[in-house]
């Protein structure tokens, strides 16, 4: 078993810090329940992928804009909760770290009520937008009664996921992410199966796609909940122990939290409903395939991440400053090796993939992706500057920037649609030029400041060996495309595994240390 925090850094960082044996510093825990991630990732894509075609080639665009707006609105929803539950992660895993197990259930018995009183105005608010939604968004008159239905189906699922959330914090305090994911697996095998029967057995219809989503995640919260409480049993609600200055102090870190929410909300959501009111359905959805697959390559990086976060919340609490140093360093650099990875290929090919996938008619789409795959050279290389900014308690620094950049992209946007008639490229193109300038000008130098790293350690460690394979592989990638390019499936993936093989062996020889090749083989014959 991998060493307690305690019993690994407190005579290096902290020597009076209460023992608590809950959470752990271990680099092969972190990667097998980042692997596990990686995995229940790829799954969702797969089920994503196939969806996608087989609605496109049966319905109309109009009728699919649907769903891709119901999703921007309801990913509003997190914005309004984020205010109560931003900080009950990071508060137990603290309260754990130092040994205050009592301290979990006085939290969780604080929020819960709090959390309660909001879901009950949000399912109000919700119930009532669903009940004038054709005054509100853009929707062809045979989709209103369906897209009513379906936004009251989201409503009620995200209320009861967020009103259960304090709940199911021991999975993230005893890191068995693994087991998580897994139960993710489930649920995405669920929701696969229930589309199946709904698509081919009563007919293609976006409607159905929301009713599988709901009846696979419901069915996931209940197992969640009942296995987190029973990993740590002190996540559960006492009233005696309710506490409105535990209360006060969740909901205030929970403040500036939701501001980050909120510019990663608009971030790409926002410029879906500016198409969706100034622009048409083919833009909706051009721009809602092509930001697709980078929010599904950022979502595999985070989940895969997000197992260090109770690493290094408690090695801020132990106060070990230079290994969360090395931390963001070296996740800056996983971050680039992995995103790029799928990134540079996809730049590269991005017309013909659209091409064979989904046909001539959503062309615009592939621009959209090559824009999308740009962002990632300037959000990796600080890809756990969030998970710095919540560990150290500082996200006020990282929030306010994030919402101010986002504003800025958000109100150029709806200038050039209203104004200018901006479609699904010209939106994709502002998000882009304002990310980079903001990454490299602002968040760049930020995570220097919370983690004291050096500016010339950050050049070598992550952005030389994390371009490394890259560079290599984009030479190899792009030169196939210009000799023959790629006609069809089979030319296309024997192309990308042959500059994959050259990324990979790039890795390998330029971007790993010899511990870390070492310790990637160990980890290889732990899974076989």
């Amino acid at each position: 078993m991998a060493p307690s925090v305690s019993e690994d850094n407190a005579s290096r960082a902290a020597p009076d810090a209460p023992k608590h044996e809950h959470v752990l510093l271990s680099k092969r825990l972190v990667a097998i329940n980042a692997a596990s991630a990686v995995i229940a990732r790829v799954l969702n894509v797969t089920v994503l992928l196939w969806m996608y075609q087989y609605l496109l080639a049966r319905i109309t665009p109009e009728e699919f804009a649907v769903y891709p707006v119901l999703t921007a609105v309801m990913i509003f929803a997190p914005l309004f909760f984020t205010l109560f539950t931003g900080g009950v992660a990071r508060y137990v895993v603290d309260a754990y770290a130092r040994g205050e197990p009592e301290r979990v259930t006085q939290i969780a018995s604080s929020i819960a009520p709090v959390i309660a009183g909001a879901g009950v105005l949000f399912c109000g608010a919700g119930l009532l937008l669903a009940g004038y939604v054709e005054h509100v968004l853009t929707i062809t008159p045979s989709m209103v009664e369906p897209t009513r239905v379906m936004l009251v189906l989201l409503v009620v699922n995200y209320t009861l996921q967020m009103v259960l959330l304090p709940f199911t914090m021991g999975f993230h305090v005893r890191q068995r992410f693994v087991e998580f994911n897994a139960l993710g697996i489930v649920r995405d095998l669920l929701r696969m199966a229930l589309l199946l029967m709904f698509l081919v057995g009563i007919g293609p219809s976006v409607f159905w796609v929301v009713v599988a989503a709901v009846i696979s995640e419901q069915l996931h919260l209940a197992g969640v909940v009942y296995r987190s409480t029973q990993l740590v049993p002190e996540v559960r609600f006492r009233p005696r122990l309710f506490d409105w200055r535990a209360a006060k102090e969740l909901v205030s870190f929970g403040g500036w939290t939701s501001l980050g929410q909120l510019s990663n909300l608009l971030y790409i959501n926002g410029a879906t409903l500016i198409l969706n009111a100034h622009g048409t359905a083919l833009d909706v959805t051009n721009f809602h395939m092509g930001a697709t697959f980078f929010n599904q390559i950022r979502m595999m990086i985070r989940l895969a991440a997000e197992p260090l976060q109770p690493a290094m919340t408690a090695m801020h609490s132990l106060e070990d400053r230079k290994r969360l140093a090395r931390t963001a360093l070296r996740g800056g650099r996983y971050g680039l090796l992995v995103a790029l990875l799928g990134a540079t290929p996809l730049a590269i090919y991005s017309r013909e993939f659209v091409q064979l996938y989904l046909g001539e008619t959503f062309a615009d789409a592939a621009i959209v992706l090559a824009l999308f795959m740009i962002v990632f050279l300037a959000t990796q290389p600080v890809t756990l500057l969030p998970m710095v900014a919540l560990a150290t308690a500082r996200v006020r620094a990282y929030n306010l920037a994030a919402l101010a950049s986002t504003s800025i992209g958000f109100v150029t946007m709806i200038v050039l649609a209203v104004y200018w008639g901006a479609g699904a490229i010209e939106i994709a193109a502002t998000l882009v030029v304002v990310t980079l300038a903001v990454q490299v000008g602002y968040y760049w130098p930020l995570l220097f400041r919370l983690t004291g790293a050096h500016f010339g350690d950050f050049v070598w460690e992550v952005l030389f060996r994390g371009l490394a394979p890259a560079v290599a592989g984009g030479v190899v990638w792009a030169g196939l495309a210009w000799i023959a390019p790629p006609e069809s499936w089979l030319t296309l993936f024997l192309w990308g595994a042959i500059g994959g093989v050259v990324y990979l062996a790039t890795a390998a020889v330029c971007s790993l240390e010899t511990g870390e090749r070492e310790g990637l083989k160990k980890l290889i014959n732990r899974f076989r």
